[in-house]
Order: structure tokens, then C-alpha cells, then sequence
């Protein structure tokens, strides 16, 4: 069952992601439409980028025996969400901002978000895993394959998340 529901998770976010960039191809919003879908597109940023910063963050504080995988659980349920209100975001409000899909820095921003929120969907897998192993493992002790997926998952959260910000600025710059 859990992985049919990823399954269509990634089905939906490609989607997502199509719709988004139908309809930036498609519209010509008014200037105030912009600027708002602009504002929206930051704080989606903002509160994507952040929960992810937190989640691993709180990774990394298990790992160094800081915090307990209890804890980690407790905060990943909490944050999760709001990760995927920044990335939801991000596709709702970028239709609106008219992405040049000719620019290899924009197609490059794309996959950095598609591979972020294809991570995200992955990552259920291995929350499953985690859950698991008892509350106060740690991660020292967990086996090497499941250490390697955390630290993994990761990197490959915060590469696609900096990747998009730092495109997303270098393009605002061009402007």
C-alpha cells in the first residue's frame, strides 16, 4: 500500500510540475499578479528551504548522540508538512512568473525542484525504515545501508534546495 501511494506521489508531482510549466508557457499575468506570485514564491522558499534546514539539522544532531531518534521522528512528522507547502508553493506560484524554459540555468532550477520534491516522496520510504528501530538507537548503530540512505537523502535535499535558491537569485540578478 505505502508503495502505491508513493508511486502516485511521484505520478503527482510530475504532474505538478507539468501543469506549472504549462501554464507559466501559457500565461501573461498583469503586473500586480506577478509581484504577488513573486512575494509567494519567495516564502515558499523561505518556508520549504527552512523546514529542510531543520530536518537535517536535527539529522545531524542524532548523528553527533545530540538528540535521540525519537526525536528526529517528532520533528520530522512536524516539519514535513511545511516542506511541502514550500514546494506546492513553489509550483502554484511559479506558473505565475513565467520561467524561460531556453535558459539552461531555469531548466537546471526545475530539476533541482523536481529532484527535491521526487527525494521528499523517497524519503517516506525511509521514515518507514526508521520507524522501525527502537526510539533511543543510535545512529552509529543503525545498519551501514540505512546510515548511508540518511546521509544520502540529505545531501540530496539541501543540493536541490541551494541549488534552486542560488539559480533563482543569479536569474532575479539578470533581470
Amino acid at each position: 500500500m505505502a508503495r502505491h501511494r508513493r508511486a502516485l506521489g511521484y505520478w503527482g508531482v510530475m504532474l505538478a510540475l507539468y501543469l506549472s510549466l504549462w501554464l507559466g508557457a501559457t500565461l501573461a499575468p498583469p503586473p500586480w499578479l506577478h509581484a504577488t506570485m513573486l512575494f509567494a514564491h519567495l516564502a515558499s522558499i523561505i518556508i520549504g528551504l527552512g523546514a529542510a534546514v531543520f530536518l537535517e539539522y536535527n539529522g545531524l544532531l542524532w548523528m553527533m548522540r545530540r538528540r535521540t531518534l525519537a526525536d528526529l521522528r517528532h520533528t520530522e512528522r512536524s516539519v514535513s508538512p511545511l516542506a511541502w507547502l514550500g514546494i506546492i508553493g513553489l509550483f502554484a506560484s511559479g506558473a505565475f512568473l513565467q520561467p524561460n524554459l531556453e535558459d539552461p540555468l531555469t531548466v537546471i532550477k526545475m530539476a533541482a525542484v523536481l529532484l527535491v520534491a521526487m527525494n521528499g516522496i523517497a524519503m517516506t520510504r525511509l521514515t518507514e525504515e526508521l520507524a522501525r528501530l527502537p526510539a533511543h538507537v543510535p545512529f552509529a548503530t543503525i545498519p551501514p545501508r540505512v546510515r548511508l540512505w540518511c546521509v544520502w537523502s540529505a545531501v540530496v535535499s539541501q543540493a536541490g534546495w541551494w541549488t534552486a535558491v542560488v539559480i533563482g537569485m543569479l536569474n532575479t540578478a539578470v533581470r
